[in-house]
């Protein structure tokens, strides 16, 4: 089968038709219509032969079929993108699609200012698409291993093979608890770790071994999949939980949040950049860790990047 543009136009609505659960999540990402993805899939299955996915009531599912066109498509287009990423090195331009994953709530964070690498990396010429996802370090290590994402900043905990992890930055984690909670009155020399274990606790579970490593028996009564989530259950004033001390720091300020202070209450958490090693990070990967870099102040980096 001849791969046209058309065909490959077509595959990639369909790879971000799956990506994002179905055509409503997917138009705002292709900047096109429902009735645009929709013909881009109805002739994809036509020069096919067969069907993709199940659309409708039940919701968007994929076929057998669906599948393995799928992964082959994410390993075509894959290419493509190493293609033009060195097409462009050869014209002495960053051009390609740049995918950087980072973990949530680091927005804001004086320590990690990732926004001043962007900005340094598209002050200089070049003809790159930014792609910026915030997931969990298992999503974003995924990504990594699949190709879906180029560069990701985060903890970690769980290293893989084919990953490079250079350490950039070790975040401080502290207890907190919310305005309505029975210890934010609390003398701090009365918050034992005792009294603590008899207060129901929020855990991420990709960080709960590290957060809880100090507490003995502590009561585990709700779980989060980031910070934004782990923040509201804390406020809410039913439960304790670990967040980075510059991310709980506005409502600290703002007296919604009270910082639980004691033996074992502080945990770090160390940052690393990661690359696939193979295959090898195309230009615009690298580009991009060398601005992280100089801008964290890492030379180290910059030089092993070369």
């Amino acid at each position: 089968m001849r791969i046209s543009d058309y065909m490959v136009r077509n595959l990639r609505t369909f790879c971000a038709v799956v990506e994002h659960g179905g055509f409503g999540g997917a138009q705002a990402v292709l900047g096109a219509g429902q009735s645009v993805i929709s013909t881009h899939l109805k002739d994809l299955e036509l020069a096919l032969g067969f069907t993709l996915c199940e659309r409708g009531r039940g919701g968007f599912s994929l076929t057998p079929k669906g599948e393995a066109v799928y992964h082959e498509a994410k390993r075509m287009l894959g290419s493509l993108e190493t293609c033009e990423a060195n097409l462009g090195v050869l014209r002495r331009i960053l051009t390609g699609h740049l995918r950087v994953g980072i973990v949530d709530s680091e927005a804001d964070n004086p320590d990690l200012p990732v926004h001043r690498a962007v900005q340094r990396f598209f002050e200089r010429e070049q003809q790159v698409r930014l792609s910026l996802e915030v997931g969990t370090p298992e999503a974003l290590g995924k990504g990594l291993q699949t190709g879906d994402i180029h560069v990701a900043i985060g903890p970690f905990p769980n290293r893989q093979a084919n990953i490079d992890y250079a350490p950039v930055y070790v975040e401080e984690h502290a207890l907190y608890c919310g305005q309505a909670h029975p210890l934010f009155a609390g003398a701090t020399a009365q918050i034992t770790p005792a009294v603590i274990a008899r207060h129901p606790m929020t855990v991420r579970p990709y960080l709960h071994r590290a957060e809880l490593a100090a507490l003995q028996d502590p009561l585990i009564t709700a779980s989060v999949s980031n910070m934004e989530a782990q923040a509201v259950l804390i406020r809410s004033g039913c439960f304790l939980g670990f967040l980075p001390v510059h991310f709980a720091s506005k409502w600290v300020e703002r007296g919604e949040m009270r910082r639980l202070d004691g033996p074992g209450l502080v945990w770090r958490s160390q940052f690393y950049i990661a690359l696939r090693v193979q295959p090898e990070p195309t230009e615009v990967a690298r580009q991009f860790t060398r601005d992280l870099a100089a801008t964290l102040a890492l030379p180290g980096l910059g030089e092993r990047l070369g």
